[in-house]
């Protein structure tokens, strides 16, 4: 039987640890919350008691919330609604208790941490850069169904709590201060001897809370009829986008409302039943899939021989580069910029210092967090010296006999023999650079997607002489910037870009059959993609979709024939955003510059205009995007479906509610696909016949 840690000293006041000094992570399990519940019975009853600290198992960790099998396992109304019930009776004792409670936190209090935290009497947090707090629940599919909703909502005001809510934020120390949700900051060592003298300063005056009362803004639009603006105006966001997809943020408005419209206990009774009836949708169930997949693409980067990166020299001053040695310095890697034009590296600097101020003004990071990393990342036109360097890394154009040039280059003026040798190559094959490098073993591929500070995806291409430990190496690193790393071999296009050939492709055949880029983009919005294809066309460039289209030809010539309108694009200057507009104009909105070279490219064809039904639209897109995942994983370009899953939502963004590519095949039924890709097959062209593959997993 679990037993939580605690400790009372001389003058009365407890200190009950969540878990014991060996826990790295705390989550709440069903064994924890009964133990919890047991340790605050006990204080209860015990004579003498000045106050309760409520803490974590040691430095750098309050609570990181519900364990997520727990999350995942529940599979009725009943038994998430019965659930949400006994864990908010036992954070309620410390509510209940005659004597103040406090909260001393420090690292992550998410979830049902911070749900704990909001029935203490007081917050004091730690001024430890792993500190946070908030509410990420509907990022599962889910509402906070411990107290959470309610409480905080009646702490905060109704617009903070939405923001907070809604989205699923997490705030660091300083802004959760500013905006009340913790009451006191401490640094890391004094955390305790902080929360102490809370209580000390409550019990003298025989309080258990601090007084709190909404005032201004916080008061009008929580209590009075102005508090319509603030649920419209959440309403109206939440019916927008890939919003309206999740189910999860509209129970928590409701939920939100509630606490300024019912009794509390009617408030709770109401937050446990959505609670219950969010965890049992299929939407929670894709959702904390995917959070398993991202702790699975974690643990990569834990292999042996995995090595960290100390010191970056990144060649290329492009939009791809600049980003990705901004990624580098913002965690602590001392980084290298290097271009032939100073004119690139100037707008690298400036580039990274208005992302660095854009944070900072929205209280994202401090100032000298800014600082500190501009200081990190130095920029040259000469790589200078090479002794010290871990990471070498190339983001130049896309050409094989440049990027090999270059890594001989980097081995000839001194590289280390065991530093990283990488590239970003979107397509290019790694081995053939390893040809002339001494110590192939550690070249390698690490693909960063357009744009870096953006985008959560990194493939790491493993090359046929490629070390396990280069391959840990790289993972490590992708998830030290935060990003999500998926290790594909080393064949064309790699995952994402094999993937999405065939959809773009197809996207344009549409284009050119006569179907107009507002319809083909409507269409998949609809079905739940971030960005339609034709947008996504014009942001990738025509130039690009055209250079990865020949090396996908090569290599799949039976189904990747690259449509006439990439070409004819590229010929008309209309390449998309970069060139002032492609479909549409440069800002994205109107009609862009390409729509006469589509005009051309029609009446070349000679074909009558036809428009496609919604369904064939899917059909023709999303279906090969199945079957060329399914190819992918019996061509081993990664071993499990999870990759599949994973690669596709963060790459191109499969709608995540979804469940990824494998749980859209499940849901969908892979005998509908292949039947639908037969038949196209039959009565447009063979390049839609499905993999034997896929066929045969239509019969299992």
């Amino acid at each position: 039987m679990m037993e939580l840690p605690v400790s009372v000293d001389a003058t009365g006041i407890a200190v009950l640890r969540l878990g014991s000094a060996d826990e790295t992570v705390v989550t709440f399990t069903k064994e924890r919350l009964l133990a919890l519940d047991r340790a605050l019975q006990a204080l209860a009853q015990r004579s003498g008691l000045r106050g309760v600290v409520i803490t974590g198992p040691g430095p750098g960790m309050f609570c990181a919330g519900a364990d997520i099998n727990l999350i995942h396992s529940i599979q009725s109304v009943a038994e998430g609604r019965d659930a949400a019930i006994l864990g908010r009776s036992i954070f309620e004792r410390c509510r209940n208790l005659t004597v103040p409670v406090v909260a001393a936190i420090e690292g992550p209090c998410v979830g049902g941490g911070c749900e704990l935290a909001l029935f203490c009497d007081v917050r004091v947090a730690s001024e430890h850069p792993s500190t946070q707090i908030g509410l990420p629940e509907t990022k599962l599919g889910i509402v906070p169904g411990f107290g959470g909703t309610q409480n905080m909502a009646r702490l905060l005001g109704l617009p903070t709590a939405l923001d907070l809510i809604l989205n699923g934020k997490l705030l660091r120390p300083v802004p959760a201060r500013k905006k009340g949700l913790v009451d006191r900051l401490a640094p890391s060592t004094k955390l305790l001897a902080f929360a102490i003298e809370e209580i000390s300063k409550l019990a003298a005056r025989g309080k258990k809370a601090k007084g709190r009362q909404l005032r201004g803004q916080a008061y009008w639009f929580s209590k009075t009829p102005m508090r319509a603006l603030a649920v419209n105006a959440a309403k109206k966001a939440l019916d927008k986008g890939q919003a309206r997809f999740y189910p999860a943020p509209k129970a928590a408005l409701e939920l939100c409302v509630a606490a300024f419209t019912m009794p509390i206990a009617e408030g709770f009774a109401k937050e446990a039943q959505a609670l219950g009836e969010m965890i049992a949708t299929p939407v929670s169930k894709a959702l904390t899939h995917l959070f398993f997949l991202t702790e699975r693409s974690k643990r990569l980067g834990k292999g042996n021989g995995a090595r960290p990166i100390d010191s970056a020299l990144v060649v290329g001053g492009g939009v791809m580069g600049a980003g990705i040695a901004g990624q580098l310095a913002g965690k602590g890697v001392s980084t290298r910029l290097c271009d032939l034009s100073g004119e690139a590296l100037a707008r690298a600097k400036s580039r990274l210092q208005q992302d660095l101020s854009r944070r900072v003004s929205r209280k994202q990071m401090q100032k000298h967090e800014a600082q500190a990393t501009q200081d990190k990342l130095a920029v040259a036109t000469d790589w200078g010296s090479l002794a010290h360097v871990d990471l070498w890394l190339e983001a130049v154009v896309e050409d094989l006999l440049v990027k090999k040039k270059l890594m001989a280059q980097a081995v000839a003026r001194g590289l280390p023999s065991d530093a990283i040798l990488a590239t970003n190559t979107s397509s290019l094959p790694v081995d053939a650079m390893a040809d002339s490098v001494p110590n192939p073993e550690r070249v390698i591929g690490i693909h960063f997607f357009n744009p870096p500070e953006k985008m959560p995806l990194v493939e790491i291409i493993r090359g046929k002489r490629t070390s396990d430990a280069a391959v840990a190496t790289a993972c490590r690193l992708a998830t030290r910037l935060g990003k999500f790393p998926v290790v594909t071999s080393d064949t064309p296009g790699f995952l994402v870009n094999r993937c999405l050939s065939p959809y773009l492709n197809e996207a344009a055949r549409l284009l050119v059959e006569g179907n107009e880029p507002e319809f083909l983009d409507r269409v998949l919005l609809d079905f739940g993609m971030p960005m339609g294809p034709c947008r996504l066309l014009d942001e990738i460039g025509f130039d690009v979709a055209t250079k990865v289209s020949e090396v996908m030809e090569a290599a799949f010539a039976d189904r990747m024939q690259p449509c006439s309108l990439f070409a004819a694009m590229v010929a008309g200057k209309a390449l998309g955003k970069k060139s002032g507009g492609g479909l549409y104009d440069k800002n994205g909105k109107g009609e862009g510059p390409g729509r006469k070279v589509l005009d051309a490219v029609r009446a070349h064809r000679g074909v009558p205009k036809r428009t496609a039904s919604r369904s064939e639209v899917i059909q023709r897109l999303i279906y090969p995007l199945v079957d060329e995942a399914y190819r992918c994983l019996d061509d081993g370009v990664v071993a499990a479906e999870q990759d599949l899953d994973l690669g596709l939502v963060m790459g191109i963004g499969f709608p995540p509610f979804l469940g990824g590519i494998t749980g859209y095949a499940k849901a969908e039924g892979k005998k509908t696909i292949v039947a639908a890709l037969d038949d196209l097959a039959r009565t447009i062209d063979p390049r839609f016949r499905p993999s034997d593959g896929l066929r045969r997993r239509a019969i299992d």
